[in-house]
């Protein structure tokens, strides 16, 4: 699951781009909610730490996206063991390692200080906008309602989702950062396309040359 969904990042691009991926036990684990609530906040949008950290203030990134089944699903349409992936384009000026290790950096202060409440209840609000904004188109509700039935025998089960999102607190946050989000549990991908060809002499001048 690691290699298949490592080798969809930077597929179709000229700029250098990366990803970090860490696994962890996903649908029916303690950590699912938590899990999420994390990929939201290291990498949910423009106020997340990544997107702050990175690209706004160390200016590595030009861009950071992710979460929890990131870009296939939702960290609530999935059965069995995820994926916290993230995915980034960082400037020439820089490289894949010093990403990471700035990423880190990020991390760290979340399992050594947790998250400010303010900052963690703008991020669960804003999961939970997600979640009723996806719900409200026709194909996304019967899908949800479907993969809820089939995962959990109650289909009834994605009301309960902003109530779970909610009774995610900062020791949940710090808990599962420390747990699941080092080294050992990661996996990085580096996409640098290959440098331009030199352009080949005309072969009329080489003729006239010799």
């Amino acid at each position: 699951m690691k290699k298949s969904l490592a080798l969809l990042l930077g597929i179709g691009l000229l700029v250098a781009c990366g990803g970090a991926l860490w696994y962890f036990l996903g649908r029916g684990s303690k950590d699912q909610a938590p899990m999420a609530v994390l990929g939201e906040l290291l990498a949910g949008g423009d106020a997340s730490r990544f997107y702050q950290g990175l690209v706004k203030g160390k200016e590595l990134l030009l861009q950071i996206q992710g979460g929890v089944n990131w870009p296939l699903d939702s960290p609530w349409d999935s059965d069995g063991p995820a994926l916290l992936v993230t995915f980034g384009i960082y400037k020439p000026t820089t490289n894949a390692k010093a990403v990471v290790a700035a990423m880190n950096e990020e991390i760290e202060k979340v399992v050594k200080g947790g998250v400010p409440a303010e900052e963690l209840a703008r991020t669960k609000t804003k999961m939970v906008s997600d979640l009723y904004s996806n719900l409200e188109l026709p194909l996304n509700r019967a899908t949800s309602l479907c993969l809820a039935q089939m995962f959990t025998g109650d289909a009834g089960s994605i009301n309960k989702l902003p109530a779970t999102i909610e009774a995610v607190t900062s020791e949940d946050v710090k808990r599962v950062a420390a747990t699941y989000l080092t080294v050992k549990n990661r996996t990085v991908v580096d996409r640098r396309p290959a440098p331009p060809a030199e352009k080949k002499a005309d072969a009329g001048e080489k003729k006239a040359g010799q």
